[in-house]
């Protein structure tokens, strides 16, 4: 006998309080781009035969395609940005989706904060999906200090792989 491992059947999104996102926007678009602005052709099949409209609307968490929990497939890497359901950002990767590391932590820049608290050793950083090089910020403490402060409204994410 072989194990199986159990998997949640459709993916599932939170909101800013860790509850399911209810109400909430979806979109996907051309890799290392806003998807807003850069929407991509996303599908509710994985033949990429049935298009999903943008923004996918999500329902308790889950996005929904005719009022049902479903997934959704691009044919290739993409962006993803996760509105609540007033229009704030719950979540933003620009890049690398389709791979192997996985976005653990994710905050906004104001242009003047430089230290950010994680609560791990982040193996990558980006900034509005540019790889941030080591030697403009240290980890200490449990803090991420850079060197210059984010952008106002930049989108820093805090890769662990």
């Amino acid at each position: 006998m072989s194990a199986l491992s159990i998997q949640a059947p459709y993916p599932a999104f939170a909101g800013t309080d860790g509850q399911p996102l209810e109400n909430g926007y979806i979109w996907i678009g051309t890799v290392n781009l806003n998807p807003q602005v850069n929407p991509i052709s996303v599908y509710w099949d994985a033949a990429l035969t049935i298009p999903a409209v943008q923004p996918i609307r999500t329902l308790n968490g889950y996005p929904s395609y005719q009022g049902t929990p479903s997934r959704f497939y691009a044919g290739n890497d993409y962006s993803i940005q996760v509105l609540d359901s007033k229009g704030s950002v719950v979540y933003t990767s620009f890049n690398n989706n389709a791979g192997s590391g996985s976005i653990a932590f994710n905050a906004t820049g104001d242009g003047t904060t430089t230290i950010f608290a994680v609560s791990f050793t982040p193996s990558a950083i980006y900034i509005n999906g540019v790889y941030q090089n080591q030697n403009t910020y240290t980890v200490s403490s449990g803090n991420v200090t850079f060197s210059q402060a984010p952008p106002i409204t930049s989108i820093i994410e805090f890769v662990l792989s």
